[in-house]
């Protein structure tokens, strides 16, 4: 049996919980920092879900004194929209809706933003500081910690508050073997490279098949998904398609840590009876760490 089994049963982790405590912390640093902080979000897309989502966002920095100014754009604007926010000294964070084109754009886009201004931290800048293991933001500011994606960081954030990250453990997953479906370059990866950086032993698959991730690093694997999911000990999912095989109660052990983050449903229903903790979304707390690196963005780069 797992190690996280518990006599309480299963339980389902409401991450809007976990984000309003996180929140509330944010919003007593803006207060400290007495200063007005503008951030630009842009979408391109004119699917209700998204833009509902976009809209609660906005609502989420307005109400915590954070300047949000959503732009519903045309994608072909996108480019030289924010070749005009980086240049602009008044606005200290942009945030893009992905998917836009759905295709390698996407990524030009993501590395067209200024680091500086870099909510998401999905920039060759940030990731190759994430890939490094380089904590830091720039190398001549000690005091200055380096951005993490905010998906990839929600996550670990959860998986603190559920007891997996003990205090002042310099490899606190040591020991853990994690399951990730996902492996892309926003949110898949980076999650394997932080999890395996804590010590975990991490099996990634994406179409292309398993990679094993230890200390960042991956290496290719022959193990399938029956073998990796019986070894274990906390299973994260992220596949946006009706076509992925649902995980089922059979194919983990009891106790397993569950924790799906894409927007359609990749556990069976039946999954918690199961599980000790599953957490069947994480979007509040991505909110949460996006404001996060927004009050790091403007401390690191912005603040007179």
């Amino acid at each position: 049996m797992s190690s996280h089994a518990t006599d309480k049963g299963s339980a389902q982790l409401d991450p809007t919980v976990i984000a309003d405590k996180y929140i509330r912390e944010i919003k007593r640093e803006i207060d400290r920092l007495d200063a007005r902080i503008k951030v630009v979000g842009l979408i391109a897309s004119d699917d209700k879900p998204s833009l509902s989502y976009a809209r609660a966002t906005q609502q989420k920095f307005d109400t915590i004194g954070i300047s949000y100014d959503l732009r519903h754009i045309k994608r072909l604007d996108l480019e030289s929209e924010i070749v005009s926010l980086n240049a602009d000294p008044q606005i200290h964070g942009i945030f893009i809706y992905f998917p836009v084109f759905h295709n390698e754009q996407d990524n030009y886009l993501r590395n067209l933003v200024d680091y500086q201004k870099d909510i998401e931290a999905g920039s060759q800048y940030w990731t190759r500081k994430l890939y490094a293991n380089d904590r830091l933001a720039l190398n001549h500011g000690p005091d200055r910690k380096a951005l993490l994606p905010c998906t990839p960081l929600a996550i670990i954030k959860i998986l603190a508050e559920i007891g997996l990250y003990p205090d002042a453990v310099e490899h606190p997953l040591t020991g853990q073997t994690v399951t990730i479906f996902n492996r892309s370059e926003v949110i898949g990866r980076p999650l394997a490279v932080m999890l395996s950086n804590d010590g975990a032993r991490v099996y990634s698959f994406d179409l292309n098949g398993p990679l094993l991730f230890r200390d960042a690093k991956p290496q290719e694997i022959d193990i399938s998904r029956a073998t990796a999911l019986q070894e274990s000990d906390i299973v994260i999912t992220g596949v946006p398609s009706p076509q992925f095989s649902r995980v089922e109660q059979s194919e983990i052990r009891q106790g397993t840590v569950c924790l799906n983050f894409s927007s359609l449903p990749n556990f069976a229903d039946d999954i918690e009876d199961h599980t000790d903790i599953f957490i069947p979304k994480v979007g509040p707390m991505t909110v949460a760490m996006c404001m996060r690196n927004t009050i790091r963005l403007y401390t690191n780069f912005h603040e007179v």
